[in-house]
Order: structure tokens, then sequence, then C-alpha cells
């Protein structure tokens, strides 16, 4: 029986993950991905012009999956900026842990590719993680705690340690590692 809808779609996503796993992010081509997800090059083209496409589809449906939405609405007042700022951090790790970090290197390494799209995306990217900081300040602000003001690039840098985290490290980052994050590079940056 043909895999169709939904259940198409997860295999392919698993098969790309796999496959990646297998020869590498550089390496991998379609018709590696149809044969691991049992089906034809056609079904993958007709849907991804390549395969950056696909990762980038795959990268949004884990994301989407493993938080249940968008991460701004997972920002919630913790009581300190301290928590706020580990709450956020634990939620942009669990994205590589519970979705995939074979697919988010590969959008990583797509990144440096200078192309026009990724561009584009990297730039949407960075827009919503801007206002996800914003709004974590702003709830930190409204308690009584005094913040700096930074630049939109500061705003990006608890992202950026994640990013760069788990691109050098293949292992989830441990709850106490996330801490020194907060406590010995966030709050001197963001607190008065």
């Amino acid at each position: 029986m043909r895999k169709r809808g939904d259940i198409l779609s997860e295999s392919i996503y698993n098969a790309t993950i796999e496959m990646i796993k297998k020869v590498g992010y550089t390496n991998l081509t379609f018709q590696q991905i149809a044969q691991e997800a049992k089906t034809s090059r056609t079904v993958i083209y007709r849907r991804w012009k390549n395969k950056f496409e696909l990762i980038h589809e795959i990268m949004t449906y884990k994301t989407a999956k493993v938080l249940g939405g968008e991460l701004i609405d997972k920002i919630q007042d913790t009581g300190s900026l301290r928590k706020d700022l580990l709450h956020l951090l634990t939620l942009y790790q669990k994205i590589y842990t519970e979705g995939s970090y074979e697919i988010m290197n590969a959008v990583l390494y797509e990144m440096g590719q200078d192309s026009k799209k990724m561009s584009e995306i990297e730039v949407n990217a960075t827009n919503k993680n801007i206002l996800v900081m914003r709004k974590l300040l702003s709830l930190a602000k409204a308690r009584g705690e005094k913040i700096k003001e930074v630049s939109d690039t500061t705003l990006t840098l608890p992202f950026d340690l994640i990013r760069v985290r788990n691109l050098i490290h293949k292992d989830a980052i441990k709850e106490n590692h996330l801490e020194q994050l907060v406590d010995e590079i966030l709050l001197p940056v963001f607190l008065e």
C-alpha cells in the first residue's frame, strides 16, 4: 500500500534524518532519501525543489511539534529574569534534542552558503528571536528588574549561545550548563 499525506511526509522526514546520519548532509541525495523512505524520487521532487527546501520544512515541522506552537507563545512570567532566561534556553534546547541535531545543523550549514532564500529565512528567524527577547525583558521590567538597553544584536545572544554549543557538541546541554550560561553570561549582559 502506498503511503500518502502525513504518513508519507513523516516517512520522508525520518528518512532524511537517517540518511544525514549515514552519509552527511553535503553527500545527501533525493535518491537516497527515496530509497530509505520506500518511495520514489519523483514523489520527493514534486514537493521539494532541493534538499534545502526539504530540511527547512522538516525544521519548521519539528519545531512546531516540539514546542506545540510558536516559541514566543511559550514565554511566560516565571518570577525573575533568571528563571525566564532558563525557561527560554530550555525550550530552545528542546528544538535540538527532541527535534533533530542533524536537521538543525544542516540548516546552519545552509546559512553559511550565502543563498538569498536562506538569508530571508535567517532574517525572519532573527526577527522572531528578537521579539521573544523583547517580550521576556518586558516581563522583567514589569516586575521592577533593572534591565539595560541593548541592541538587537545583543538580543540574539541567548539563541546564538545554544546554536554554537549544539554545533560544536552533539550531546544535550545539561541543566547546570544552561544555568552557567544564564548566570555568567546572560544576566550580566541584560541586568544593570
